[in-house]
């Protein structure tokens, strides 16, 4: 009902204003519902009510499209990372055991490849040809299941995030109050559509803004996209910000139009935020949001004024939006004082109803209605919460907890680390040592014992990593969350020196 209804109200008061562009086409309000329309029409023939279509594509404007007019067939959207290998996409489409797809050719050969081709596939960039068609069946309830997102599996096997409407409706609410966004604002949105960060897109497109989606982020196509559509908001991760700023021809390219950037997915390097700010000359404002969260959870504004972090690296999300309630809890389940580390919990009509078939992973982390992050955080005096690592990520050196987000802060500040990425490895003697996998600004390996002389200067003894160890890149996914994972694997190759240098 939230989709549609922005759908049919926008189409009254902004016919001709344009809706999305992409570098293909543009799409004015009256065109997209003609094309809503026309597929959910098409989408209502072929599937029943709640059955799971899979969307498989690069972004593009029919992407958008696609998410309402499942939203108007009363079919739950199922969008899929189609970098995935086929075991990869095979594991997820054997869990929601969809009735149709809708792909573009790269995603249909996915089909393919994956053991799928006798999926019934719509080809995506044939969504603005099909045929003219009146709205199909009425067939939503008051609130409707929207999709079936899928976590990044960052550290294991990815599972279903089931979001209703009542979700996105929250969402857009509590945006507004935080950012301000009206008809009239262009929104660059630089990050997957497969990703649950799309839900920040859809609030932009309830207010009437217009969005334009990149094929895929590069730094030139970016530049490209800032200087052709003149957008006034952009949305991006911290590596995306980091790689603008490299670019060739940004001091030549007008971003006069800009004002604010919206960062969310992983931490933003305060040195990062400071050039960022400088560079482009725009505010920034830092969304903490998680899939299950339904997207964004807390804000810091550009005008809020946090204190010093608790714990060097730990990063400042500001407040609860609106509709939102945090707690911070001990290992003992009970409320942590103030400046004191826990678990961040949150609560609202945001959250979501729970993971697909998945009765056990969904009591982990879902009870009484709080949703525990996994993130470990405190609460300042000053009221602003503070994320200081992943639960997952804690690595436990002899009994004492080690953060990897403050080591990877002191070794940021090496002029030969471009970015870094700090693991466990196991330890007969500790339990865990930290390991340190860094990527160097120039080639030709790392002058480790710069570093070493780094981590005595600025780390307790327990804190130092092990082993320092060059990659040719730290690796990250789509949204710019560091894989671990991957480098955990890696560093349970290691042998243990005896402990930190």
């Amino acid at each position: 009902m939230w989709l549609t209804s922005i759908l049919d109200r926008n189409r009254v008061r902004f016919p001709d204003a344009l809706a999305l562009r992409d570098p293909r086409r543009d799409v004015t309000w009256e065109v997209m519902h003609r094309d809503v329309s026309a597929l959910a029409a098409e989408l209502a023939r072929r599937a029943d009510r709640d059955a799971r279509v899979v969307i498989v594509s690069g972004n593009r404007t029919e992407y958008f499209e696609s998410y309402f007019a499942c939203v108007a067939a009363g079919l739950l959207a199922v969008p899929v990372n189609p970098s995935l290998t086929p075991v990869e996409f095979d594991y997820i489409l054997s869990r929601v055991e969809p009735t149709l797809a809708i792909a573009d050719p790269a995603g249909r050969a996915l089909l393919t490849a994956a053991g799928h081709g006798d999926l019934p596939a719509l080809p995506i960039e044939d969504v603005h040809l099909l045929p003219d068609a009146a709205r199909p069946p009425e067939r939503q309830s008051l609130n409707p299941h929207f999709a079936i997102l899928f976590t990044s599996a960052t550290t294991g096997r990815p599972k279903g995030v089931l979001v209703d409407d009542r979700s996105l409706r929250l969402n857009a609410l509590s945006w507004f109050a935080d950012v301000p966004v009206d008809h009239e604002t262009t929104l660059l949105h630089a990050c997957p559509l497969f990703h649950g960060s799309m839900v920040c897109a859809l609030h932009y497109l309830a207010a009437g803004a217009t969005v334009c989606v990149l094929d895929g982020f590069t730094p030139q196509g970016c530049l490209t996209g800032l200087t052709k559509w003149r957008p006034q908001h952009a949305f991006f991760v911290p590596s995306m910000v980091r790689l603008l700023l490299q670019a060739r021809g940004l001091a030549t390219t007008d971003l006069d139009d800009l004002r604010l950037v919206v960062h969310a997915a992983a931490p933003m390097p305060p040195d990062l935020a400071i050039e960022a700010a400088k560079v482009l000359d725009v505010d920034l404002e830092t969304i903490y949001g998680i899939t299950e969260g339904g997207g964004p959870c807390l804000a810091l504004r550009p005008s809020d004024t946090p204190g010093n972090p608790p714990v060097p690296g730990a990063t400042c999300v500001g407040q609860p939006m609106l509709g939102t309630a945090v707690r911070i809890l001990r290992d003992d389940g009970e409320p942590a004082d103030v400046g004191e580390i826990g678990e961040i919990h949150v609560a609202g009509d945001g959250v979501m109803l729970g993971y697909w078939r998945d009765d056990a992973a969904t009591a982990e982390v879902l009870r009484d209605g709080w949703l525990n992050t996994r993130d470990l955080g405190c609460v300042a005096h000053d009221g602003y919460v503070w994320v200081v690592d992943r639960r997952n990520d804690l690595i436990l050196r002899g009994g004492q907890n080690v953060y990897p987000a403050e080591l990877e802060h002191v070794l940021r500040h090496s002029p030969q680390v471009a970015d870094v990425a700090v693991v466990p490895a196991p330890s007969p003697i500790w339990g865990q040592v930290p390991v340190a996998f860094v990527q160097p600004t120039t080639p030709g390996g790392l002058d480790e014992a710069e570093l070493v002389d780094l981590c005595r200067t600025r780390l307790a003894s327990y804190k130092r990593p092990a082993h320092f160890v060059p990659v040719e890149r730290v690796p990250r996914s789509p949204a710019g969350k560091i894989l671990r994972q991957q480098l955990r694997q890696r560093a349970e190759r290691l042998s243990d020196e005896g402990g930190p240098r």
